[in-house]
């Protein structure tokens, strides 16, 4: 039987703390009268409704997570971060390339031009050739090197006893691994590049007619010309090979390159991309003969193009300064602090309902003597206040959080449920569930996390009472699940994907923060019925 240290206060009232407020009330009206109808053959009787009740008997800690699945992404990171709390992450990238036409013919007497590598940001254009940006963390300057890879990277895991039934997965802390087979010799070593190099819009030249004069606009991205003679020999000299015959085939002869940015002087800088768009690419620009269709016998020059992209399998490798130490987390009592940094970092854990099971039946009294009083849950919130002292707001600061089932590894009802997701713009989607950063009377920033669904099934539909886990979050639309390897004693076996690609970090109070009025919160706000 699990006790609690903390001292209680009395039953009921010891538990709750009444925080009667004019927009507890109406909330609870509103809702009152909406779960009337919805619930009209349980709704019998009169209605009373109560003032919202804040539960304490929560117990919040931390862990690290000390490595994260970080193959099958939707984006990846680039770059070094540097953090107050959590200290400097680095991150590099390990990828397949695949090709755009298979059994390519590059006609007669094939020339290469350049070779372009293409990688554009997130972004909205807010005029003509005009763009803000919002996938780039700091303005430092940096190097880019590419290194050939001779590591297979394969797309199913073979498993102990050889059933190869499950995709492989790939973890953010094996560089190990894969260092060895990196040739030592770097394909590409660029000169410094500078903020301004890639975050100022492109206006290139359209060389396909030359006749013509046209110029093409692009986006800002880390557009950079590679080596000619490497790509010629790897693809162009590869014409009528099997290796070109099919990917399968091709990224077994060129199995991947390893791409890293080093930090140039003080300022770190950290990019977010999708690689898995069709202008992540690299791009071979040659000339060719080729039979004219409009002159018979007749042999003319052409300029041609030939695409690779980076849909194939690709791996984040962190190197990782975590400065936190979250060795000796109190489960019992719970923490002053939860935790939170994306990606190769650290979670919080939330217990509710956490207090004294005289019965020991693993359903805390508190839990049942709610169940009993057949309560109409309005709305349930948990109150999350950012330690400010600690981890101050600014510009770089995630605005979102996410909490999920953490014992079943899968997003609350309440995300389910929520009108507001929206897959075309992630800073709304989720908007009533996981609501942003918000501000109280007093200018202290916190999180209002609507769990309503969750806590009424949990009260009235006798749900059990899951553990929840607490994230940053990149992008409130990427609810898929990546493994974690935190070995036998984690509390953590996956998180959500959103904040595997953060890079950020946040301290908030925790259950037994010194400062109560900031401690974590469970907010009911309900009605009483009588039958």
């Amino acid at each position: 039987m699990k006790q609690k240290k903390k001292q209680k206060t009395t039953r009921m009232n010891r538990i709750f703390r009444n925080t009667l407020g004019l927009v507890g009330l109406i909330a609870a009206f509103t809702a009152c009268q909406e779960n009337s109808f919805e619930n009209g053959s349980d709704f019998i009787g009169s209605i009373d409704m109560q003032p919202a009740y804040e539960i304490d008997e929560i117990t919040s800690y931390s862990e690290k997570i000390k490595s994260v699945q970080t193959n099958g992404l939707s984006n990846y990171l680039l770059g070094t971060y540097d953090d107050p709390v959590y200290g400097k992450s680095s991150t590099s990238l390990l990828t397949q390339l695949r090709l755009d036409q298979t059994s390519p013919d590059f006609g007669t007497n094939p020339e290469v031009d350049s070779v372009v590598l293409s990688f554009p940001f997130y972004g909205r254009e807010t005029g003509e050739n005009e763009y803000e940006l919002d996938s780039i963390y700091g303005t430092g300057d940096f190097k880019l090197k590419i290194y050939e890879s001779n590591y297979f990277l394969r797309t199913i895991d073979p498993g102990s006893d050889g059933d190869f039934d499950e995709d492989q997965a790939y973890y953010s802390d094996q560089i190990g691994d894969f260092e060895n087979f990196f040739d030592p010799t770097p394909v590409f070593e660029s000169d410094v590049i500078t903020y301004s190099d890639v975050t100022s819009p492109i206006t290139l030249i359209d060389s396909s007619d030359p006749e013509e004069n046209d110029t093409i606009n692009l986006s800002p991205r880390i557009r950079i010309k590679l080596p000619v003679s490497y790509f010629k020999s790897k693809i162009i000299d590869k014409e009528g090979s099997d290796d070109l015959v099919n990917n399968n085939k091709f990224v077994n002869y060129l199995r991947g390159l390893y791409i890293k940015m080093e930090q140039v002087g003080p300022e770190p800088i950290m990019y977010y991309l999708n690689f898995n768009n069709d202008v992540s690419e690299i791009k071979i620009h040659y000339t060719t003969e080729r039979e004219s269709l409009n002159v018979e016998d007749s042999i003319i020059q052409k300029n041609e193009t030939f695409k690779m992209n980076f849909k194939g399998i690709k791996v984040n490798l962190y190197d990782n300064n975590f400065d936190v130490d979250l060795t000796s987390q109190d489960k019992i009592n719970g923490e002053e602090n939860i935790y939170l940094k994306g990606g190769e970092g650290s979670a919080g854990i939330i217990n509710l309902f956490d207090g004294a099971d005289t019965d020991g039946n693993g359903v805390s009294d508190l839990l049942e003597e709610i169940r009993e009083k057949n309560w109409i849950i309005n709305e349930a919130n948990l109150m999350v206040y950012v330690n400010e002292d600690i981890s101050p707001i600014d510009s770089d600061k995630a605005r979102r959080l996410f909490v999920y089932n953490a014992d079943k590894n899968r997003i609350l009802t309440d995300y389910q449920n929520d009108p507001t997701v929206n897959n075309d713009n992630p800073s709304t989607s989720a908007s009533i569930h996981l609501p942003p950063l918000d501000e109280d009377e007093n200018g202290n920033k916190f999180y209002r996390l609507r769990i309503t669904d969750h806590i009424n099934n949990v009260i009235n539909n006798d749900s059990t009472n899951v553990k929840l886990g607490l994230l940053l979050s990149e992008n409130v639309n990427l609810t898929r699940v990546k493994k974690v390897q935190n070995g036998p004693n984690s509390e953590i076996d996956k998180i959500i994907e959103s904040s595997v690609i953060s890079p950020r970090g946040m301290v908030l109070h925790g259950s037994n923060s010194p400062d109560v009025e900031k401690r974590l919160k469970l907010r009911i706000i309900y009605t009483e019925t009588e039958n």
